[in-house]
C-alpha cells in the first residue's frame, strides 16, 4: 500500500514538473530578455550587440534590451551575466577578452567561464593586423624580422593595452618569429593609431576596423594574424602564408548565458541566433563595422575554454604578459 502510494505520489509530481517545464518552454519567450555588452555604447562590440540583439527580438517577438555595463576589462558585465537567474532572459555577448585572456593573466576573476556560462553560439570574428605606416623604410614582415633579430629589443611594437588581445598577438608574432622588440602599451586603439600616424611609433597590432579607415591617409598593414585572409584586406597576407603557421589569433564574438538554462529554451536560442547570423542583412550590417560573420556551435564549451585559456597563459608566460 505505501509503495502504491509512494509511486502515486513520484508520478504526480513528476506529471507536474514536466508539464511547468514544457509549459515555460512552450510559452518562452513570455517577457523581454536582456543582453548585456560589457562596452560603452557606440564602439563596434556594442553595435555588433545591438545588430544581435534587434535579429533576436524580430525572430522571438519579445523585446531585447541591450545593457552598456563598461569597466573591469569586462568582469563586471561577466559577473552580472554569470549571476544572473538562468531562465533564458538573461544573455551575454563578448569576446575571447572576457572569456580566455582574462583568464591567462589574472589570478582572481569573478567567475568561471567554462562552468558559469552555457554557449548560445559564435557570432563572428574581427581580425587582428600587424601595421606600420607607409613612409616607413621597411615593406614587409620578412625586413621587420631580420631588422629585429639584427637589433634586439632595439625595435618596438605597441599594443592598444596590456592584456588585450593586441598584445597576445604581438607576443605570438614575436615568440614564433624568435625576436626581441620591446613592447609600447597604449590606453586603447585610437591614441595608439594616432602615434602611428605622426610617424612616433613604427608598428603597431590593432584591428581591422581600426586599420581600414586609414588605408588611403598612410597606414600600411603587413600582415594578419588569421589563418585566412580578411575580407576587409583581401591583399594582406596572414602571417602563417609568411612562413609562421601557428600563428592563429582572431577576437572572436560570443553569445552566452548563465549555466542551468532549460535545454529546449538554449536549443531555440540558438537555432534563432544561427538564422540570424546567416542572414544577409546582418552579414552586411556587420561588414560595416570590420566584423565577419560567421556563426559556430560549442558542442564542448568547457573543452574549449580550456585549451585556448591553457595557450593563452603559456603565451603570456613566455611574453611575460601580467594583469596591470
Amino acid at each position: 500500500m505505501i509503495r502504491m502510494i509512494l509511486a502515486a505520489a513520484m508520478t504526480s509530481a513528476c506529471v507536474a514538473a514536466c508539464a511547468s517545464i514544457a509549459t515555460a518552454q512552450g510559452t518562452y519567450p513570455e517577457k523581454p530578455l536582456q543582453l548585456i555588452v560589457p562596452f560603452p555604447a557606440g564602439g563596434a562590440a556594442d553595435v555588433v550587440g545591438r545588430i544581435v540583439a534587434g535579429e533576436l527580438e524580430a525572430r522571438l517577438g519579445k523585446p531585447v534590451i541591450v545593457l552598456n555595463r563598461p569597466g573591469g576589462g569586462t568582469t563586471i558585465a561577466a559577473k552580472e551575466a554569470a549571476n544572473a537567474a538562468p531562465d533564458g532572459y538573461t544573455l551575454f555577448s563578448s569576446s575571447n577578452s572576457t572569456f580566455t585572456l582574462q583568464n591567462a593573466v589574472k589570478e582572481n576573476v569573478p567567475y568561471d567561464s567554462a562552468k558559469d556560462f552555457e554557449p548560445i553560439g559564435q557570432t563572428g570574428t574581427l581580425a587582428m593586423v600587424l601595421v606600420t605606416h607607409r613612409d616607413n623604410p621597411i615593406k614587409d614582415v620578412a625586413a621587420l624580422v631580420a631588422a629585429a633579430k639584427a637589433n634586439p629589443d632595439k625595435l618596438s611594437l605597441a599594443s592598444f593595452g596590456v592584456a588585450t588581445i593586441s598584445h597576445f598577438a604581438g607576443e605570438l608574432f614575436k615568440s614564433s618569429a624568435g625576436i626581441k622588440m620591446v613592447h609600447l602599451p597604449y590606453k586603447g586603439s585610437a591614441p595608439a593609431m594616432n602615434d602611428l600616424m605622426g610617424k612616433h611609433i613604427e608598428y603597431h597590432v590593432d584591428t581591422v576596423i581600426a586599420i581600414r579607415p586609414l588605408l588611403e591617409s598612410g597606414a600600411r598593414p603587413l600582415a594578419v594574424f588569421s589563418a585566412k585572409r580578411s575580407p576587409f584586406l583581401p591583399d594582406v597576407p596572414t602571417l602563417a602564408e609568411l612562413g609562421y603557421p601557428n600563428i592563429d589569433l582572431v577576437s572572436w564574438g560570443t553569445v552566452v548565458m548563465p549555466k542551468g538554462v532549460p535545454p529546449a529554451i538554449r536549443d531555440r536560442l540558438t537555432s534563432v541566433l544561427e538564422e540570424a547570423i546567416a542572414s544577409p542583412s546582418v552579414i552586411e550590417r556587420f561588414k560595416k563595422v570590420g566584423y565577419e560573420a560567421g556563426f559556430k556551435r560549442y558542442p564542448d564549451w568547457p573543452g574549449f575554454i580550456a585549451r585556448e585559456t591553457a595557450e593563452m597563459k603559456e603565451l603570456a608566460r613566455k611574453g611575460g604578459i601580467k594583469e596591470e
